[in-house]
């Protein structure tokens, strides 16, 4: 499995270090996105993966979505859509967007069953992982299957440490009640599965050496356990096709 080896880490940290550029404009001729062909219907959106424009200012990236959705596909054969350049207008807050269009279509032509929105919390947020399933509207068939993905990976959600802490519909991290997210895109336009998972900073960056990247430590044990629920979330899913 990906996170079995010691190389998933490095791919990661590569892939982000030279394929992402967070503030630059995307290279005339080309979109801010890119699309990795899959075999299985799971598809990874990571809308984040570079700075955003939203209400007249630049936002900041979700370090290591893009990067993490890609290795992900690479060694699952689920599909995935991220972005790896700055892109206008956010796609996790306006629908009128080439992201989201592109993705329709990609879900209708691949056949594709979830959806899994990769975002990224800071290092101090209260849990490992929150996952946003628009308080159980979202993802009906896979939400409990996903949930105890992560269960098996030791996240719960009572855990004491709070890198171990599984939210569910917290506060702000529901996946769309109320702003026009990729998830309730997704669910509501497309009628498909789709689940937010957020990612505690140190469940996803592999480097602290990334410009703009706060100082902490990333946990590498708990970023393979992450890794692990995923990639046994898109096998769940395969098999069932």
């Amino acid at each position: 499995m990906l996170a079995a080896s010691s190389a998933w880490a490095q791919q990661i940290s590569h892939f982000e270090a030279t394929q992402v550029r967070y503030s630059d404009d995307p290279l005339p001729g080309q979109a801010s996105f890119r699309y990795r062909l899959g075999t299985r219907p799971v598809l990874i959106s990571a809308p984040h993966g570079a700075r955003h424009w939203r209400e007249d200012h630049w936002k900041m990236q979700d370090g290591y979505t893009a990067a993490l959705a890609h290795v992900l596909a690479e060694h699952t054969g689920a599909h995935a859509l991220y972005t790896v350049r700055r892109i206008r207008p956010d796609p996790n807050y306006d629908d009128d967007c080439d992201y989201k269009r592109t993705l329709a279509k990609l879900l209708r032509d691949h056949s594709i069953r979830l959806v899994l929105d990769l975002h990224g919390a800071r290092f101090d947020r209260a849990f490992g992982v929150a996952l946003g399933t628009i308080e159980g509207h979202s993802c009906p068939d896979f939400e409990a299957g996903i949930i105890q993905a992560f269960v098996a990976q030791g996240f719960e959600l009572d855990a004491p440490d709070f890198l171990d802490r599984l939210a569910l519909n917290m506060p702000d991290y529901r996946g769309g009640v109320r702003q026009r997210t990729v998830t309730r895109f997704v669910w509501e336009q497309c009628r498909i599965n789709a689940i937010q998972i957020e990612l505690n900073a140190h469940l996803r960056v592999v480097s602290n050496h990334a410009p703009t990247s706060f100082t902490f430590s990333p946990d590498p044990v708990r970023q393979r356990r992450a890794v692990e629920a995923m990639v046994s979330i898109i096998a769940a899913v395969a098999v069932g096709q």
